[in-house]
């Protein structure tokens, strides 16, 4: 499968992912889309040069995003999927961009505004809201920081 991982993450790539999920999950390049990230030279440069030299790394609009996942879906190659928002993977759906069925979650951090639903996860109810839209949309929503962890689903705690 081409895209062989979609994990929301609000530290995008970092240790977790490069460490331990691409040794789970079969990886080539790491799509980032986020407006805000896409938008900012400076953060769009730390994290182009996060992911080791053997993975690609794109950082892109949500608009663009819709696009590039479409490449990605025909591509030999795997590719990661992160997004910080499921709010953002809600937009990419309406929009007619097809991920897979299934997303991994991992830190969503407290904030204001966001009401802790588990571990390292807090969620806004505009996030909520999108989360109930991919659910119903029958995509499988885990909570998994890492591989080891046993993961929880959605409706567990919806």
């Amino acid at each position: 499968m081409p895209i062989s991982f979609v994990r929301i993450d609000d530290r995008v790539i970092h240790g977790q992912i490069i460490t331990r999920w691409t040794r789970m999950k079969e990886c080539h390049g790491i799509l980032v889309i986020d407006d805000a990230i896409a938008n900012d030279p400076m953060q769009k440069k730390i994290f182009s040069h996060a992911a080791p030299r053997n993975v690609k790394v794109g950082i892109y609009t949500v608009e663009e995003g819709i696009e590039k996942i479409g490449k990605a879906v025909q591509a030999k190659n795997s590719y990661f999927v992160i997004v910080r928002s499921p709010v953002t993977l809600q937009r990419l759906s309406e929009s007619g961009a097809e991920f897979g069925g299934q997303v991994n979650v991992g830190p969503m951090s407290a904030r204001p505004g966001a009401d802790t639903i588990g571990k390292n996860v807090a969620v806004t109810v505009e996030e909520r809201h999108a989360f109930d839209y991919l659910d119903e949309k029958g995509m499988d929503i885990t909570f998994q920081l890492v591989p080891e962890e046993t993961p929880y689903r959605w409706g567990s705690i919806n």
